[in-house]
């Protein structure tokens, strides 16, 4: 079984860091499971569940060109915690600046599955295991939380999106996570 100590598996791609993936916005394609890494920083704290072709770690003056793409928005206090908002709520408390709101909904909630199981569910491109977790997980329709490395959080949007984060590691103005998701539209 793995463990969060262990490398970085070759069929994560690296996102938010520079090289050649697009800062166009490239839909997730439905049913298409995606597995990837990605680095929040506080220069880049948005995220949005896009294709793997497209950096996923976002600026805060690109959320009105994301509209309904972006999804959550990370905080840093400059210690090794953090937070992550949906999107919405992040709008509501003023950090997005005077922006029209044409977010979708998301909900966040800690998941309840180790990491292992994370690793076994990315292997096995499981949408539907996805799913359920997500839908356990979130049923408070949380919008906050706080992060801390070797925790599983998940996130559903309105939109039908599911997806699980590890967190790998927390610094003071990052966090570095591994990601899996999946867009399951109605009738899909």
């Amino acid at each position: 079984m793995r463990t969060a100590t262990l490398a970085r598996p070759q069929r994560f791609v690296p996102t938010g860091k520079p090289g050649p993936l697009s800062q166009s916005i490239i839909f997730a394609e439905p049913g298409r499971f995606y597995a990837y890494s990605s680095d929040l920083m506080e220069i880049k704290p948005l995220f949005a569940l896009l294709d793997c072709k497209a950096n996923k770690a976002r600026t805060l003056a690109q959320a009105t060109e994301l509209g309904p793409q972006v999804h959550l928005h990370f905080k840093f206090d400059g210690t090794h915690l953090a937070q992550v908002f949906s999107i919405k709520a992040s709008h509501a408390a003023g950090w997005l600046g005077q922006i029209k709101d044409n977010f979708d909904d998301v909900w966040i909630g800690r998941a309840s599955i180790e990491v292992g199981d994370f690793y076994t569910l990315i292997d096995a491109q499981d949408s539907t295991k996805l799913m359920d977790v997500c839908m356990a997980s979130c049923h408070e329709h949380r919008t906050s939380m706080n992060v801390a490395p070797g925790m599983i959080f998940s996130v559903m949007t309105g939109d039908r999106k599911y997806c699980l984060f590890l967190v790998k590691n927390v610094e003071p103005h990052s966090v570095s996570i591994e990601a899996c998701h999946v867009w399951l539209p109605e009738g899909h």
